[in-house]
């Protein structure tokens, strides 16, 4: 019984080990440059810069240069990039 116990208690909190924070940021500004090398983007937002790193999913970014932008990210890492 103890040793049952034990178990569901170490899974029960293993479980909360394996969450994401979840929290997503929305940016949306004038893309102002694409850096292969580093596979990262500016963005003017609001007057700033905005510094963030390009992952896999995102394609395509060296064509929106210039271009009103929305980028969806989660902590620095943009997970999509889209026109408008």
């Amino acid at each position: 019984m103890k040793s049952i116990l034990t178990t569901l208690a170490v899974l029960g909190l293993s479980v909360s080990a394996f969450a994401g924070c979840g929290k997503t940021e929305t940016t949306s500004g004038k893309l102002k440059s694409v850096d292969s090398d580093s596979k990262s983007i500016v963005i003017e937002a609001d007057g700033k810069d905005v510094k963030l790193t390009l992952t896999a999913a995102v394609s395509g970014a060296d064509k929106l240069v210039g271009k009103k932008v929305t980028a969806v990210s989660s902590h620095k890492k943009v997970e999509s990039l889209k026109e408008g």
